[in-house]
């Protein structure tokens, strides 16, 4: 019956963990796999599996591809941690078959829950904690103290080749379950972790592990150029008291009936306000829209991102992505002001180095056409990848070095992709592109590209944001998204001077025909007392129209001055004379 019980739990816990991954975190395992490159080669898994901790960070690669696969990733990690704790559940039984709870079991379990919310964190250490749970499971099935010992020790450097710092944690829980197991001569077990810190000792002063945290602790399994938040101990700490407690209470007699019930059910509740609490904590639900808009860019769903930003936003991450999807669809400087603008960082957020910003820079200059530039944080972002290399960064450095003719460099990131589960086909296909210009030129995203390759060069941003843009505009007059950009980066920063000599400049002109919508309105400020003015750049009577209502109802409103913001934003917050008079 306890049998059946145990399977239905697991059940429980796959079904509820998988739908709430499912709902919360769909987008945060997209971006996982981003961070962390797998390539199906021998020379690729035979160097991992030479490092310390090798076949953890191969077991974890080979999972983390599919987890661009929807629900793949939700599925994966429910299953992973439901198997841990049923196998966590099984070790506890091995030490007192009556059991005392739920909640030693499952505690662990939702301490490794929370660190996969954390972006830096690498799926490696779940999954070598599995393999250390594995492991004692089966040494804890020896009941003779010495062939157990010599098995610990083995065991002990197999998982440090294997599955790196979980050794320790190994080798200090025998030691400990020796201990409080009262076991003869159980001090013998005490070489178990002196033999792992010698182990990794060695392997720091010879330079196979760089740091003694790497080697010892869960850091281990974390971005090495950044220092974890405590969370990622949290599941070694639970587990040590999960080991603890259960060793000394395995002597006592269990509750039954309605104390057994009352214990269970309070576990229960302990593990509900735990689950809850961590996820407010440690869920990253603040930063969750910003995977959501990364996801939508990389499958070009420019309407999933500007639905997502009809409630109005003020981060200029989340701006970014949405003029950006504006000028995707060709109708930024036309509908720019129907969204929330909070100034020209909206356009283009400065640069911290971060892999995930460089990404998005590159999405930026990419629509642009600043092939250049887009070409320079597509490779900051892959060098700085959480493991090997960011497949869609290195989509886009196979694409800029086609259209700079640069085939060899092409060549080689296509022959990295084509190693890849899930990028193969995209980069097989890329090879018709290889040294050979007309099919290049013949492409209508690859070739319109290469008409922006300036025919002189300038060092990029030296003369400004908006001069680079301007030259691309005229070295391409097609690519209308530079133009564009800068018509809409003056009107942001309310640089009207600009603005007025950038119309009067390219108007009637192939780089700008006709005024969009929200230049049109921008020209009635140029000179709002002379309508002649407007006719010479075709602003439409409507428009026109509109503005003088706007201005009577301004001049109507002007004594109430503190509510006149709010009654005008109803009929007028989507216009440019509503963002340049009240923001």
């Amino acid at each position: 019956m306890k049998k059946y019980r145990g399977g239905a739990l697991g059940v429980i816990v796959f079904v509820f963990l998988f739908i709430f991954l499912r709902v919360f975190s769909e987008y945060h395992f997209y971006c996982v796999e981003q961070n962390q490159l797998f390539l199906l080669t021998r020379f690729f898994i035979v160097d991992e599996l030479a490092r310390p901790g090798g076949l953890a960070m191969v077991l974890s690669g080979w999972l983390v591809q599919f987890f661009i696969i929807p629900n793949a990733g939700a599925m994966i990690t429910a299953a992973l941690l439901t198997s841990l704790g049923i196998l966590l559940q099984a070790i506890l039984r091995r030490i007192d078959l009556r059991g005392h709870g739920i909640l030693w079991a499952w505690l662990p379990i939702l301490s490794l829950l929370f660190v996969q919310w954390d972006f830096n964190y690498r799926l490696q250490g779940t999954v070598a904690f599995g393999m250390m749970l594995l492991v004692l499971y089966l040494v804890l099935g020896i009941r003779k103290f010495i062939p157990r010992l010599i098995t610990s020790v083995l065991s002990s450097l197999l998982l440090f080749g294997l599955a790196g710092p979980v050794s320790l944690l190994f080798a200090l829980s025998m030691v400990g379950y020796e201990a409080m197991s009262r076991t003869s001569r159980w001090y013998y077990s005490v070489v178990l972790p002196t033999m792992v810190l010698i182990l990794g000792g060695l392997c720091v002063r010879y330079s196979v592990i760089g740091e003694y945290r790497f080697a010892f602790l869960p850091d281990s399994y974390y971005y090495f150029r950044l220092i974890p938040d405590k969370v990622i101990y949290f599941s070694w700490i639970a587990f040590f008291a999960a080991l603890a407690i259960t060793c000394l209470c395995k002597n006592r007699e269990p509750w039954v009936g309605k104390k057994r019930l009352a214990l269970d059910v309070s576990q229960l509740v302990i593990l509900g306000l735990v689950f809850w609490k961590g996820f407010g904590l440690y869920g990253e639900q603040g930063a969750y829209r910003l995977k959501m808009m990364d996801y939508f860019t990389r499958t070009e769903q420019w309407d999933r991102i500007l639905e997502s930003c009809k409630e109005p936003v003020t981060n200029p991450l989340y701006l970014c992505y949405q003029n950006m999807a504006l000028a995707r669809k060709g109708i930024l400087a036309d509908e720019a002001f129907k969204y929330a603008q909070h100034g020209p960082r909206g356009l283009m957020v400065a640069w911290n180095k971060s892999t995930t910003l460089s990404a998005l820079l590159s999405d930026v200059y990419f629509t642009m056409g600043n092939v250049a530039a887009a070409q320079e944080m597509a490779f900051e972002s892959n060098i700085g990848a959480l493991c090997g290399g960011n497949p869609r960064m290195m989509q886009r450095l196979v694409q800029t070095n086609l259209i700079y003719g640069a085939y060899p460099v092409a060549e080689k990131y296509i022959a990295v992709l084509e190693n890849t589960f899930y990028y193969k086909d995209w980069a097989k296909a890329q090879r018709k592109f290889l040294y050979n210009d007309e099919a290049v030129e013949a492409d209508p995203v690859l070739g319109n590209m290469r008409k922006n390759l300036l025919s002189e060069n300038h060092l990029s941003q030296v003369d400004g944001f908006d001069t680079d843009l301007i030259r691309l505009a005229e070295q391409n007059p097609s690519n209308k998204a530079a133009l564009h950009y800068v018509g809409v980066f003056y009107l942001l920063a309310k640089d009207v001077t600009h603005f007025k000599k950038l119309v009067e400049t390219y108007y009637g002109t192939d780089l700008l025909p006709s005024l969009p919508l929200a230049f049109q309105e921008a020209v009635i400020i140029l000179s709002e007392k002379d309508p002649d003015y407007w006719k010479r750049f075709g602003v439409s009577e409507s428009i026109a129209g509109r503005f003088a209502d706007y201005k009577r109802q301004v001049l109507a409103g002007r004594n109430n001055s503190s509510a006149l913001p709010g009654l005008m934003y109803r009929s007028y917050g989507d216009t440019y004379w509503y963002y340049y008079m009240f923001k």
